[in-house]
């Protein structure tokens, strides 16, 4: 009973909203001049993955808290991936709950040092944990807050990290990492309340979300929405290019570019608003997977639904389901890009055709389609494809429209450089996620925050550094 199933885990958000506010009611009359909120979760600590909590929905709580704030534990210094791309994965979670309210949030809870429910358990190296904090900042954190301030003597999370260790010690390495954080959080104080600038939205939607892991067919272990949406996000956090993760009941109206793939149940609502902001001029990215069902996850009969068929110029026939082993190819711009995992089987009405299938019984068909719409443009992604495709295609997308005009030096995936903007000026964080030395040449004159010194053009980086810089606007 899927329809069923879905109205279960929207009556489970409904219920806890439901308690948080009765909670509220009594601190709102003792403290009615004091914010109100509670943590929201990451998770995907028993596997390689870290995103937002996917059970209750966050869009819809967020509508009820003061400040949004959570408890932010990615697994740093792991065996499995390098730094960056632990940082991207925290950087996307901290972009979508900075999205849910566009301002600042709190970062409730995070360790200095490591966490206890691993199957290992490992130390961050020094300097990791100034790092990660201060990209907590970088993304529109207005704290640093610790779980635990002093170390449990006994029971579950005796082992867990702590500001004050089991040796009661400020002579220790952790408790020194964390008073020398807190002198830097002195020094760029000025940062406090500003906000964030961004011309790119990535839409996530936690009931389609839900829908999609519940319903049958396909391949299960292949799904991966929230995973997905990364691997679009991280172009663009590699190249230093600021994103949203908004939902489709937000304003996506002024962005450039809106990144909307595999959003599977789609409200005639929701394709009014993408026709209306691609109509409107914008550009729009969909792709296989979207608009299979209604809001009570009843799937949409004749094809691709009316609005979607004529925003995207394309009607999907088939969605073919690949295994782990199996691949096809797709030419984009004469170069062959390897699929994986799904391919959608579709044909060109309108849209014009930038890729085609190169094998199987699906061979020739369009992959990657273009379609004119009013003022703007929607592109369609038949295929999954790997990182290097996104690459390729949005580097193209980057460059029409005029998206990285705002960066302060050239693009390096393992230096991450993220802004916030108060009226008087454009601060940057300029982050090494690497173990190795960086040298980047910086495009635009700024001044560093913490010695009101001007920055050099050519600044060198140690392992994990992080300078604070600005510019007046």
């Amino acid at each position: 009973m899927h329809g069923m199933d879905l109205d279960w885990k929207r009556f489970v958000t409904d219920r806890t909203i439901d308690f948080y506010l009765h909670e509220c009611a009594l601190i709102r009359q003792l403290t009615p001049d004091i914010p109100v909120t509670t943590n929201f979760m990451a998770e995907g600590h028993a596997t390689q993955d870290f995103i937002p909590l996917e059970g209750i929905d966050y869009s819809k709580f967020a509508r009820h808290v003061d400040i949004v704030s959570w408890d932010s534990y990615p697994d740093w210094n792991n065996n499995f991936e390098s730094l960056a791309a632990t940082a991207m994965k925290s950087a996307y979670v901290h972009d979508q709950y900075w999205s849910l309210k566009k301002q600042p949030f709190l970062v409730m809870e995070c360790t200095p040092s490591f966490v206890n429910w691993h199957s290992f358990n490992k130390a961050k190296k020094p300097g990791v944990h100034q790092l990660s904090a201060m990209q907590q900042i970088a993304h529109g954190s207005d704290s640093t807050l610790y779980f635990q301030w002093r170390q449990s003597r006994g029971n579950s999370e005796k082992f867990h990290g702590a500001v004050v260790g089991h040796d009661d010690s400020t002579e220790n390495r952790v408790f020194k990492e964390v008073a020398a954080y807190g002198k830097r959080l002195e020094k760029i104080k000025e940062i406090q309340g500003t906000t964030r600038k961004k011309a790119v939205a990535i839409l996530f939607d936690w009931e389609s979300n839900w829908a999609l892991k519940r319903g049958g067919g396909f391949g299960r272990p292949t799904r991966r929405y929230p995973q997905t949406l990364q691997e679009h996000y991280r172009y663009f956090w590699e190249q230093d290019i600021a994103v949203d993760i908004l939902t489709p009941e937000q304003d996506f109206s002024d962005y450039q570019l809106v990144i909307a793939p595999m959003l599977y149940l789609m409200t005639a609502e929701t394709m009014a608003k993408l026709c209306q902001y691609t109509e409107a001029g914008g550009t729009l990215i969909s792709s296989y997977f979207s608009g299979m069902v209604n809001e009570t996850d009843l799937l949409y009969l004749g094809g691709l639904p009316q609005p979607l068929r004529g925003l995207l110029g394309i009607n999907v026939l088939e969605l073919e389901t690949l295994f782990d082993t199996e691949h096809n190819q797709v030419v984009f711009q004469g170069q062959p890009f390897e699929t994986r995992d799904y391919s959608a089987i579709i044909e060109a009405e309108t849209a014009e055709v930038l890729g085609e299938y190169q094998a199987d019984f699906y061979q020739g068909t369009p992959a990657i389609t273009k379609n004119a719409f009013g003022a703007g443009t929607a592109y369609y992604l038949a295929a999954r494809t790997n990182y290097d495709f996104f690459e390729q295609f949005y580097a193209s997308l980057v460059r029409e429209l005029s998206l990285a005009e705002e960066r302060i030096a050239h693009a390096n995936p393992e230096v991450s450089i993220q802004g916030r903007i108060s009226p008087e000026r454009t601060y940057f964080f300029i982050m090494n996620f690497s173990e190795k030395e960086q040298t980047l040449d910086l495009i635009k004159e700024v001044v560093d925050l913490e010695t009101n010194q001007a920055v050099p053009p050519t600044v060198t980086l140690a392992p994990y550094e992080v300078r604070v810089v600005y510019f007046n606007n």
